[in-house]
């Protein structure tokens, strides 16, 4: 039995290594895919809070939870949903001072960082 040539041994290696990122290249494509889409769910969440804050209005924030529950970001960030729907609860509350709540929404909105 022969050890081989370093060239037969260098092909072995390359090949090996070929077959690695063939294989892993997709799934860290994806996790990348997956931590940009995150992070544009957060930049839009927070402009959509903001401006339901300026408009004294959250029908663009509820419209906003209730579609992305249906799309494949409800699953993957479901803490950032969450505390979207506390935002959104806290304006629906009738007995709250506006100031009062607009802290405790920048508060919330402190936790959904991009």
């Amino acid at each position: 039995m022969e050890i081989g040539s370093v060239a037969e041994w260098a092909t072995a290696v390359a090949e090996t290594a070929a077959v690695l990122v063939a294989l892993f290249l997709p799934y860290f494509e994806r996790r990348r895919a997956d931590r940009k889409s995150t992070r544009n769910l957060k930049i839009m969440l927070r402009g959509i809070v903001r401006r339901a804050i300026t408009d004294n209005d959250p029908k663009s924030l509820e419209t906003f939870l209730n579609i992305s529950t249906f799309t494949d970001a409800g699953e993957r960030d479901k803490e950032t949903l969450n505390v979207a729907q506390q935002i959104l609860e806290l304006f629906t509350t009738e007995n709250t001072d506006v100031e009062r709540r607009n802290r405790e929404i920048e508060a919330l909105l402190d936790t959904i960082q991009p």
